[in-house]
């Protein structure tokens, strides 16, 4: 049997068809217009098209960026996609498609990926952390996606670590996406090359910091920049401390660490493991393994699908 996963995202949607057991055999990708949603529904409708042309998916899981209410017919707030605000995607997706479907944050839908047939197969109690522009998260207990008591839960991001911080996008201050992601990266070396810290992050730049971005700072790093290699170690560190947090607090088998950020590795992971080992209960930590996400850029849409599998099988 087969399923279809859409992954809306703020400049483009992917969208797979994807059997029982989590293979994409099927998939498709368009760029897309965030703020308009006649024609976001425009390309979600071509792309659903496209990729089951040739397949017939039983339903549909949309994995979308923001806050999706309990009952999953409504996205409450999605700040990355205007479009979706207050939008009865649910509804709007069975209008173009005439089939069943399950509409949920994405960075769960990462997470039930990964915990379905990725790195997190097999326990029943993990975390999936997906670092990208901000830093999404999506918690498994008992073997259940958690949602919280309107559906807005585990949102790890969010966690304030600097009360005196940097602005969010969520409207606060010192959330730990704003250390913990491509965005908070940018950021501090941002922050360094304007106090004229030495780093070699200043040749590889054609005009000032404009096109300065996570991958640039991870390239230095690995060009053993002393500058980038302590951002690295910076953000990793923060990272430790909110994986520290949520092994103390729910006593997990497992943290999975993707998303773009992740490509980091060792600069990264190194730090946080170390960190979280330094922070938490000897017995919880060894209970706990922390490793990178196994599934990839393609965890939404194998989630999506699956999650949808799991309500209409």
């Amino acid at each position: 049997m087969d399923y279809l996963g859409l992954d809306i995202g703020g400049t483009e949607v992917k969208a797979g068809v994807v059997d029982d057991q989590g293979r994409i055999v099927q998939s498709d990708r368009r760029a897309s217009e965030p703020n308009d949603r006649t024609r976001l529904f425009e390309t979600i409708a071509e792309l659903i098209k496209s990729v089951s042309a040739n397949r017939t998916p039983r339903a549909i899981g949309v994995g979308v960026p923001g806050l999706v209410s309990q009952n999953a017919r409504v996205v409450d707030f999605a700040p990355n996609v205007r479009s979706l605000n207050l939008a009865p995607v649910s509804d709007l997706i069975a209008e173009i498609s005439g089939l069943p479907s399950v509409v949920a944050n994405d960075a769960d839908m990462n997470a039930w990926g990964e915990f379905a047939v990725g790195a997190g197969t097999g326990t029943r109690h993990m975390a999936c952390l997906t670092i990208g522009t901000g830093l999404g998260s999506g918690l498994i207990v008992n073997g259940r996606l958690y949602a919280g008591t309107r559906g807005y839960g585990a949102e790890a991001g969010h966690i304030v670590v600097q009360d005196d911080g940097r602005a969010c996008g969520c409207g606060g201050r010192g959330c730990l996406e704003t250390i913990v992601s491509a965005t908070g990266i940018v950021a501090m070396a941002r922050e360094g090359l304007e106090r004229g810290v030495p780093t070699i992050l200043r040749s590889m730049l054609e005009n000032g910091t404009e096109g300065l971005s996570a991958r640039m700072v991870l390239d230095a790093a690995t060009l053993n920049d002393a500058f980038s290699m302590s951002i690295y170690t910076h953000t990793g560190r923060y990272l430790g401390i909110a994986c520290a947090s949520l092994i103390n607090l729910l006593n997990l088998e497992m943290i999975i660490i993707g998303g773009g950020v992740s490509a980091a590795g060792e600069y990264l992971l190194g730090p946080a493991i170390g960190e979280a080992k330094s922070r938490t209960y000897r017995h919880t930590f060894e209970s706990c393994q922390i490793v990178p996400a196994k599934i990839g850029s393609d965890a939404g849409i194998v989630g999506a699908a699956l999650y949808a599998a799991k309500k209409y099988n």
